[in-house]
């Protein structure tokens, strides 16, 4: 500040309030009324205030004085929200701005196919899907064109000697129907078999037949090694 000691003087620092236009985000006075002039430095702290807001800065004199050389320093300490901070790359989330367009441009600058453990391997599989179904079936025209060609080339090399031509097929399919069908059983069923009784011619003799003595002591002996059996459980 150059200025007369017996002058009188005010210097006024101020930043515009962009988002209230005609108002000042800062201002700051010094009085150099009845002072030497002679240079001053001076650091102002805020509060948290959204850099969009400073605009235009000046430097005001009012009275008898002269300012040489200002050095003005803005200095300032980004604050990172949890929603900046989720967004600083644009493909970290889908509600982050810019995303569709970064994810189309990641997913365009790929060589090969991502690997399953990809982030975004599903929105590659989706957009492929996408891309495939609106690509002409090329394959199949490709199929029905060679269908034709076949058919005409048939067609030129049969000439007018075709299947219908050569054999009448009406006739034989009733052939075939004929011989398709289960003989008819009609002579069968216009035969007369006569019927009645044939008697029985052979007799056998009646003979009373002796028991059979060794079975019977078979089944004897049997009883009573079971009887044994048992009778040693029993005791025990």
């Amino acid at each position: 500040m150059v200025k007369d000691p017996d002058a009188d003087a005010t210097v006024t620092i101020a930043n515009e309030d962009t988002a209230n236009p005609g108002t000042n985000i800062f201002e700051h006075t010094d009085d150099w009324n009845q002072k030497h002039g002679g240079t001053i430095r001076k650091f102002f702290r805020f509060g948290y205030t959204d850099s969009s807001r400073w605009g235009e800065g000046s430097i005001k004199v009012e009275g008898e004085g002269t300012i040489v050389d200002p050095f003005v320093i803005y200095n300032y300490k980004q604050v990172v929200d949890e929603d900046m901070q989720k967004c600083m790359s644009q493909l970290a989330d889908p509600s982050c701005p810019g995303y569709e367009a970064a994810l189309a441009e990641y997913l365009a600058n790929l060589n090969e196919a991502p690997m399953p453990e990809d982030p975004f391997y599903d929105e590659w599989v989706q957009a492929t899907l996408n891309e495939e179904s609106e690509k002409p079936k090329e394959e199949e025209v490709e199929i029905e064109k060679e269908e034709e060609k076949e058919e005409s080339l048939e067609q030129q090399l049969g000439g007018e000697n075709t299947l219908e031509a050569l054999v009448d097929t009406s006739k034989q399919g009733a052939i075939l129907i004929e011989l398709a069908q289960t003989p008819k059983l009609n002579s069968y069923y216009a035969v007369d078999i006569k019927g009645g009784v044939y008697e029985e011619t052979l007799t056998l003799p009646t003979t009373d037949y002796p028991d059979n003595r060794r079975a019977l002591r078979n089944l004897a002996s049997d009883a009573n090694h079971r009887t044994m059996v048992r009778s040693q459980y029993e005791r025990n």
